[in-house]
């Protein structure tokens, strides 16, 4: 008998070479069934009786889970062709961080905000949100060819214009008409990037009869979904961004359907507002960001789905493309034009005074929607009788530390929670304490567009305070409109609303002084209205 060192036999080698054969053939065959879908393991004469099919989730029925399984993968219910949601474990785990699930998953506060990718999760899909875009990367250039799209006036008004189907080349908005008398004049639509106070030039604005579009444009280019704002002004306040959303909601109300802004362009105004530092530059001290009238965070909070601001530089970008941009709709506003056309004393308003009897009250409803749901206070309800008072003791027009002191003293002998905001304080202090306020009490500036944010109620008001050198009817044309009451002072006297002093602007503003009695039981009187 041979040894265990001697060579395999024939007989030993061919029983290798079938082993090796069927377990090749076995496993092939087992992971292609598996593949398919079909699990031969339940009738496999080793499978133990806790062996279970899998489902087409990828789970083991219902009656063959344990704690385990329901730990990793969750107690979703899943359907056919959606995304299938984690609800209950994500859930039980964020509320035993926040102890807000419910917000979480359904993308609401400043974690929801962050986490828009659980949208849906409460009902066990994933859903379709604007925010989150519609369109593939596929479908961000078009080929036309000789059918060049042709613009639409969705309305317009001097300095106030919504036109569909606008292209962008060589840094000229091109208007594409078979009929050019039909189009509005470039004058009324923008101004000279050079001199705003001049009409456009040909390469700012044009009017492109459709003959020549396909020589001019080519039969290609790229592509901008969604609603593109535009100031064409060469500088910004605190009115930009509201009459831009005044005139979107035009929008609104003419169309079936709502989509939020996807951008904002400044093209006459610079991203940096200081001069131009010196080369080589080291980053010290940090360069000044132009504002666009608001600060940052608001823009941010409550426009989420914008992609940022396009500034000169950005639009000068495109310039040298070469190649045209289609942009689906654009919405555009230019005081310059409006002056044009006579409304010089307050251009961007024309469209509050032509349009007072079809502005509908809850225009910037969407906007201040999104920013309380972003502050964590979706369930919007009356704000309490709270008062805040926006002090610019340090910058801008101020009041004597007198005075201011004064004021903040007489507030508070009112009983009502009254919210001091500074410079000093954070943003979202501010905006919190904004949005719970029924009255907002402030010296004339910019800063007063937070009262936009107010929401609109018997008691909501804003008390607006000027130097004896300066008066406008600004906000009270903004806040009128949304419902809100209006209260202005112009040093110690109370202003009558309907014998208004003449409108004065000075460049610069003298200290201000106050009653502050009189303008405590102003505040009084709003929150006293039923």
């Amino acid at each position: 008998m041979p040894g265990w060192t001697a060579p395999p036999t024939r007989r030993e080698l061919l029983l290798v070479l079938v082993s090796v054969t069927i377990f090749v053939i076995a496993y092939n065959a087992d992971t292609t069934l598996s593949l398919l879908g079909f699990s031969v393991r339940p009738y496999s004469p080793f499978a133990s009786v806790r062996d279970a099919p899998i489902g087409p989730d990828g789970r083991k029925p219902a009656g063959y889970r344990d704690a385990l399984e329901d730990e990793i993968f969750g107690t979703w219910d899943w359907e056919a062709d959606h995304i299938a949601g984690i609800k209950d474990a994500e859930e039980l785990r964020v509320v035993g961080k926040s102890g807000e699930g419910e917000s979480y998953l359904h993308g609401v506060g400043l974690t929801g905000e962050q986490a828009l990718w659980l949208q849906g999760v409460g009902e066990g899909k994933y859903v379709t949100d604007a925010r989150l875009g519609k369109t593939t990367i596929n479908q961000e250039f078009a080929r036309w060819g000789e059918e060049v799209p042709k613009t639409k006036v969705v309305f317009h008004e001097p300095g106030f214009t919504i036109l569909e189907n606008v292209s962008m080349a060589f840094g000229t908005f091109f208007l594409v008409t078979d009929d050019p008398s039909s189009m509005p004049t470039p004058d009324a639509l923008g101004s000279s990037l050079i001199n705003h106070a001049d009409p456009p030039r040909d390469i700012d604005w044009q009017v492109l009869p459709f003959a020549n579009a396909h020589p001019k444009l080519g039969g290609y280019g790229g592509r901008m979904h969604g609603n593109t704002l535009v100031s064409y002004d060469d500088t910004t306040d605190g009115l930009t961004l509201l009459t831009l959303q005044l005139l979107y909601s035009r929008w609104n109300f003419l169309s079936s359907f709502s989509e939020p802004p996807a951008r904002l362009i400044l093209p006459a105004v610079p991203t940096y507002s200081d001069p131009k530092p010196p080369d080589p530059y080291d980053g010290t001290p940090p360069r000044q960001r132009s504002t666009v009238g608001v600060h940052p965070m608001t823009l941010k909070a409550a426009y989420p789905r914008l992609a940022g601001t396009m500034f000169h530089e950005d639009f000068d970008d495109f310039v040298g493309l070469g190649t045209p941009v289609l942009i689906e709709r654009l919405v555009v506003v230019d005081r310059s034009a409006s002056a044009r056309a006579g409304l010089s004393d307050a251009p961007w308003a024309r469209l509050f005074t032509s349009q007072r009897d079809v502005i509908r009250q809850d225009w910037f409803e969407d906007v201040r929607r999104t920013m309380w749901s972003f502050l964590g206070m979706e369930d919007a309800k009356a704000p309490g009788k709270e008062v805040t008072y926006l002090s610019r003791q340090n910058e801008g027009p101020r009041m004597s530390a007198k005075d201011h002191e004064s004021l903040i003293r007489e507030l508070k002998k009112l009983g009502v929670t009254v919210h001091v905001v500074d410079e000093t304080t954070t943003w979202l202090e501010h905006m919190n304490a904004v949005v719970r306020s029924s009255v907002i009490v402030g010296v004339t500036g910019d800063h007063l567009t937070d009262a936009a944010f107010l929401l609109p109620s018997t008691h909501s008001a804003l008390v607006e305070l000027f130097p004896s050198s300066a008066f406008n009817s600004d906000w009270l044309t903004v806040v009128g409109s949304m419902g809100h009451g209006y209260v202005a002072f112009q040093d110690t006297k109370k202003i009558d609303l309907t014998a208004l002093p003449p409108t004065s602007r000075p460049s610069r503003l003298g200290e201000i002084k106050i009653d502050a009695t009189a303008v405590a039981r102003a505040v009084q009187e709003q929150l006293s209205h039923h």
